[in-house]
Protein backbone atom coordinates (compact mmCIF):
# COMPACT_ATOMS: atom_id res chain seq x y z
CA UNK A 1 0.00 0.00 0.00
CA UNK A 2 1.46 3.33 -1.12
CA UNK A 3 -0.13 6.55 0.18
CA UNK A 4 0.98 9.86 -1.34
CA UNK A 5 0.75 12.98 0.83
CA UNK A 6 0.62 16.49 -0.60
CA UNK A 7 0.17 19.52 1.60
CA UNK A 8 0.04 23.30 1.88
CA UNK A 9 -0.93 23.93 -1.74
CA UNK A 10 -1.98 27.55 -0.98
CA UNK A 11 -3.81 28.02 -4.28
CA UNK A 12 -4.45 31.69 -5.07
CA UNK A 13 -6.77 33.47 -7.47
CA UNK A 14 -5.53 33.76 -11.08
CA UNK A 15 -2.86 36.42 -11.46
CA UNK A 16 -1.94 36.48 -7.76
CA UNK A 17 1.23 35.03 -6.27
CA UNK A 18 1.42 33.52 -2.79
CA UNK A 19 3.72 35.63 -0.60
CA UNK A 20 4.12 37.89 -3.63
CA UNK A 21 6.43 35.34 -5.28
CA UNK A 22 4.98 31.87 -5.83
CA UNK A 23 2.63 30.69 -8.58
CA UNK A 24 1.10 27.96 -6.46
CA UNK A 25 -1.28 26.65 -9.15
CA UNK A 26 1.61 26.09 -11.53
CA UNK A 27 3.56 24.42 -8.72
CA UNK A 28 0.64 22.09 -7.99
CA UNK A 29 0.31 21.14 -11.66
CA UNK A 30 4.01 20.21 -11.70
CA UNK A 31 3.49 18.09 -8.59
CA UNK A 32 0.48 16.35 -10.12
CA UNK A 33 2.36 15.59 -13.32
CA UNK A 34 5.16 14.02 -11.28
CA UNK A 35 2.77 11.95 -9.15
CA UNK A 36 0.78 10.77 -12.18
CA UNK A 37 4.00 9.38 -13.68
CA UNK A 38 5.21 7.75 -10.47
CA UNK A 39 6.10 4.06 -10.45
CA UNK A 40 4.74 2.24 -8.57
CA UNK A 41 1.49 4.13 -8.79
CA UNK A 42 0.23 5.42 -5.41
CA UNK A 43 -3.01 3.81 -4.27
CA UNK A 44 -4.38 7.13 -3.00
CA UNK A 45 -3.44 10.75 -2.35
CA UNK A 46 -4.25 12.70 0.79
CA UNK A 47 -3.92 16.50 0.88
CA UNK A 48 -3.35 17.58 4.48
CA UNK A 49 -4.77 21.09 4.42
CA UNK A 50 -4.10 24.70 3.47
CA UNK A 51 -5.48 23.87 0.06
CA UNK A 52 -6.15 27.54 -0.70
CA UNK A 53 -4.54 30.74 0.52
CA UNK A 54 -6.78 33.58 1.66
CA UNK A 55 -9.52 31.95 1.77
CA UNK A 56 -11.30 33.52 -1.20
CA UNK A 57 -13.89 31.00 -2.33
CA UNK A 58 -12.96 31.42 -6.00
CA UNK A 59 -9.60 29.85 -5.09
CA UNK A 60 -11.42 26.54 -4.69
CA UNK A 61 -12.45 26.79 -8.35
CA UNK A 62 -8.78 27.05 -9.36
CA UNK A 63 -7.94 24.20 -6.98
CA UNK A 64 -10.61 22.00 -8.53
CA UNK A 65 -9.29 22.70 -12.04
CA UNK A 66 -5.77 21.74 -10.99
CA UNK A 67 -6.80 18.58 -9.14
CA UNK A 68 -8.89 17.41 -12.12
CA UNK A 69 -5.58 16.39 -13.72
CA UNK A 70 -5.03 13.70 -11.07
CA UNK A 71 -5.63 10.10 -12.10
CA UNK A 72 -5.42 8.70 -8.54
CA UNK A 73 -8.11 8.69 -5.80
CA UNK A 74 -7.89 11.86 -3.70
CA UNK A 75 -8.88 12.78 -0.13
CA UNK A 76 -8.91 16.38 1.16
CA UNK A 77 -8.40 17.87 4.64
CA UNK A 78 -8.81 21.41 5.94
CA UNK A 79 -6.04 23.60 7.32
CA UNK A 80 -6.10 27.02 8.91
CA UNK A 81 -6.23 28.74 5.49
CA UNK A 82 -9.27 26.73 4.39
CA UNK A 83 -13.04 27.25 4.56
CA UNK A 84 -15.04 24.16 5.51
CA UNK A 85 -18.26 24.99 3.67
CA UNK A 86 -16.39 26.43 0.70
CA UNK A 87 -14.49 23.17 0.35
CA UNK A 88 -17.66 21.12 0.57
CA UNK A 89 -19.40 23.28 -2.01
CA UNK A 90 -16.46 23.01 -4.42
CA UNK A 91 -16.28 19.20 -4.20
CA UNK A 92 -19.89 17.95 -3.94
CA UNK A 93 -18.95 14.52 -5.35
CA UNK A 94 -16.49 13.84 -2.49
CA UNK A 95 -18.98 12.04 -0.28
CA UNK A 96 -16.59 11.80 2.69
CA UNK A 97 -16.78 15.61 3.04
CA UNK A 98 -20.55 15.55 3.45
CA UNK A 99 -21.17 13.69 6.71
CA UNK A 100 -23.55 16.26 8.19
CA UNK A 101 -21.07 17.14 10.94
CA UNK A 102 -19.44 20.52 11.53
CA UNK A 103 -15.91 19.16 11.28
CA UNK A 104 -14.26 17.84 8.14
CA UNK A 105 -13.17 14.47 9.44
CA UNK A 106 -13.75 10.95 8.21
CA UNK A 107 -12.52 7.37 8.00
CA UNK A 108 -11.40 5.75 4.76
CA UNK A 109 -10.22 2.14 4.39
CA UNK A 110 -7.57 1.68 1.72
CA UNK A 111 -7.09 -2.06 1.36
CA UNK A 112 -5.54 -3.27 4.63
CA UNK A 113 -4.83 0.29 5.84
CA UNK A 114 -7.20 2.73 7.57
CA UNK A 115 -6.80 6.51 7.36
CA UNK A 116 -8.53 8.73 9.91
CA UNK A 117 -8.70 12.37 8.81
CA UNK A 118 -8.93 14.77 11.76
CA UNK A 119 -10.02 18.43 11.62
CA UNK A 120 -7.68 20.74 13.61
CA UNK A 121 -9.03 24.04 12.26
CA UNK A 122 -9.75 26.72 14.89
CA UNK A 123 -11.04 29.82 13.06
CA UNK A 124 -10.20 32.65 13.13
CA UNK A 125 -6.92 31.50 14.71
CA UNK A 126 -4.01 30.34 12.54
CA UNK A 127 -3.14 27.80 15.19
CA UNK A 128 -5.05 24.57 15.61
CA UNK A 129 -7.17 22.97 18.29
CA UNK A 130 -8.79 19.65 19.13
CA UNK A 131 -11.93 19.99 21.22
CA UNK A 132 -13.43 17.17 23.24
CA UNK A 133 -15.96 16.42 20.47
CA UNK A 134 -13.19 15.85 17.93
CA UNK A 135 -11.12 13.82 20.40
CA UNK A 136 -14.15 11.66 21.22
CA UNK A 137 -14.68 11.03 17.51
CA UNK A 138 -11.03 10.03 17.12
CA UNK A 139 -11.19 7.67 20.08
CA UNK A 140 -14.40 6.08 18.78
CA UNK A 141 -12.93 5.58 15.31
CA UNK A 142 -9.70 4.13 16.67
CA UNK A 143 -11.70 1.62 18.68
CA UNK A 144 -13.75 0.78 15.58
CA UNK A 145 -10.68 0.03 13.47
CA UNK A 146 -8.71 -1.80 16.18
CA UNK A 147 -6.53 -4.47 14.64
CA UNK A 148 -6.07 -2.58 11.36
CA UNK A 149 -2.88 -0.59 10.73
CA UNK A 150 -3.99 3.05 10.94
CA UNK A 151 -2.66 6.43 9.84
CA UNK A 152 -4.06 9.57 11.47
CA UNK A 153 -3.96 12.58 9.11
CA UNK A 154 -4.29 16.17 10.37
CA UNK A 155 -3.07 19.64 9.43
CA UNK A 156 -1.44 20.97 12.60
CA UNK A 157 1.22 18.62 14.01
CA UNK A 158 0.88 17.45 17.64
CA UNK A 159 4.40 18.56 18.57
CA UNK A 160 6.59 21.66 18.80
CA UNK A 161 9.22 21.87 16.07
CA UNK A 162 11.84 24.32 17.33
CA UNK A 163 10.89 26.78 14.56
CA UNK A 164 9.77 29.36 17.08
CA UNK A 165 7.44 31.53 15.04
CA UNK A 166 5.58 28.53 13.56
CA UNK A 167 5.24 26.90 16.98
CA UNK A 168 3.34 30.05 17.91
CA UNK A 169 0.73 28.94 15.36
CA UNK A 170 0.70 25.30 16.40
CA UNK A 171 -1.83 23.02 18.04
CA UNK A 172 -2.94 24.28 21.45
CA UNK A 173 -1.41 22.70 24.53
CA UNK A 174 -4.86 21.42 25.45
CA UNK A 175 -5.27 19.90 21.98
CA UNK A 176 -1.83 18.24 22.12
CA UNK A 177 -2.52 16.81 25.57
CA UNK A 178 -5.89 15.45 24.48
CA UNK A 179 -4.42 13.96 21.32
CA UNK A 180 -1.71 12.20 23.35
CA UNK A 181 -4.28 10.94 25.84
CA UNK A 182 -6.37 9.35 23.10
CA UNK A 183 -3.61 7.98 20.87
CA UNK A 184 -1.67 6.48 23.78
CA UNK A 185 -4.53 4.01 24.22
CA UNK A 186 -4.28 2.56 20.71
CA UNK A 187 -1.31 0.49 19.59
CA UNK A 188 -2.34 0.08 15.96
CA UNK A 189 -1.48 3.68 14.96
CA UNK A 190 1.34 3.38 12.41
CA UNK A 191 1.92 7.10 11.82
CA UNK A 192 0.44 10.57 12.30
CA UNK A 193 0.89 12.63 9.10
CA UNK A 194 0.56 16.41 9.14
CA UNK A 195 1.06 19.57 7.12
CA UNK A 196 1.29 23.22 8.21
CA UNK A 197 5.09 23.42 8.61
CA UNK A 198 6.15 23.41 4.93
CA UNK A 199 9.08 21.21 5.97
CA UNK A 200 9.82 17.51 6.54
CA UNK A 201 10.01 16.99 10.32
CA UNK A 202 9.67 13.82 12.41
CA UNK A 203 8.93 13.61 16.13
CA UNK A 204 7.42 11.26 18.66
CA UNK A 205 4.15 12.38 20.24
CA UNK A 206 4.87 13.44 23.80
CA UNK A 207 2.73 11.45 26.19
CA UNK A 208 1.97 8.73 23.62
CA UNK A 209 4.90 6.28 23.64
CA UNK A 210 5.46 4.62 20.28
CA UNK A 211 3.35 7.09 18.27
CA UNK A 212 5.42 8.81 15.57
CA UNK A 213 4.30 11.98 13.76
CA UNK A 214 5.70 13.70 10.70
CA UNK A 215 5.14 16.80 8.61
CA UNK A 216 5.66 17.18 4.87
CA UNK A 217 7.15 19.77 2.54
CA UNK A 218 4.80 21.96 0.51
CA UNK A 219 4.14 21.48 -3.20
CA UNK A 220 5.01 25.19 -3.50
CA UNK A 221 7.22 27.12 -1.01
CA UNK A 222 8.90 26.11 2.23
CA UNK A 223 9.23 27.75 5.65
CA UNK A 224 12.83 28.80 6.27
CA UNK A 225 14.62 26.49 8.68
CA UNK A 226 15.24 28.97 11.49
CA UNK A 227 16.05 27.16 14.73
CA UNK A 228 17.67 30.11 16.54
CA UNK A 229 15.52 31.81 19.19
CA UNK A 230 13.82 34.84 17.70
CA UNK A 231 14.56 33.83 14.10
CA UNK A 232 12.25 35.79 11.76
CA UNK A 233 9.42 34.08 9.96
CA UNK A 234 10.30 33.84 6.29
CA UNK A 235 9.80 31.53 3.32
CA UNK A 236 12.44 29.85 1.18
CA UNK A 237 12.14 28.71 -2.41
CA UNK A 238 13.66 25.35 -1.62
CA UNK A 239 12.64 22.40 -3.82
CA UNK A 240 8.97 21.48 -3.45
CA UNK A 241 7.91 17.89 -2.94
CA UNK A 242 5.56 15.35 -1.46
CA UNK A 243 5.71 12.32 0.83
CA UNK A 244 5.22 8.66 -0.01
CA UNK A 245 4.09 6.50 2.90
CA UNK A 246 4.79 2.86 2.12
CA UNK A 247 3.02 0.24 4.24
CA UNK A 248 3.86 -3.45 3.95
CA UNK A 249 2.85 -6.38 6.18
CA UNK A 250 5.34 -6.95 8.95
CA UNK A 251 7.27 -3.77 8.17
CA UNK A 252 4.77 -1.02 8.98
CA UNK A 253 4.97 2.46 7.48
CA UNK A 254 8.16 3.87 5.95
CA UNK A 255 8.07 7.48 4.71
CA UNK A 256 10.02 8.78 1.72
CA UNK A 257 10.41 12.43 0.70
CA UNK A 258 10.15 12.92 -3.07
CA UNK A 259 11.32 16.15 -4.70
CA UNK A 260 9.64 17.79 -7.67
CA UNK A 261 12.03 18.70 -10.49
CA UNK A 262 13.58 19.80 -12.62
CA UNK A 263 16.77 18.13 -11.44
CA UNK A 264 19.47 16.05 -13.11
CA UNK A 265 19.69 12.27 -13.00
CA UNK A 266 19.44 9.42 -12.56
CA UNK A 267 23.09 8.45 -13.10
CA UNK A 268 24.89 5.21 -12.39
CA UNK A 269 27.54 5.21 -9.67
CA UNK A 270 30.23 5.54 -12.32
CA UNK A 271 28.56 8.68 -13.71
CA UNK A 272 26.74 7.21 -16.71
CA UNK A 273 23.28 8.50 -17.55
CA UNK A 274 20.47 6.01 -16.82
CA UNK A 275 17.36 6.26 -18.94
Amino acid sequence: MLLCQITDLHITRPGLLACGRVDTAQALRRAIATINRWTPRPDAIIATGDLIDTPHLSEYEVLRECLAELTIPLYLLVGNHDHREGLRAAFPEHAYLHTGHEFVQYRVDLGPLTVLALDTQDPPNAGGHLCEDRLAWLDEQLHACAGRPTIVAMHHPPFDTGIEFMDGYGLTAQGRAGFARVTSRHRHIERVICGHLHRSIQASVEGAPGVMASTCVSTAHQITLGLAPGAPGTIALEPPGFALHLWQPGAGVRTHLAYIGPHDGPYSFDGESVS
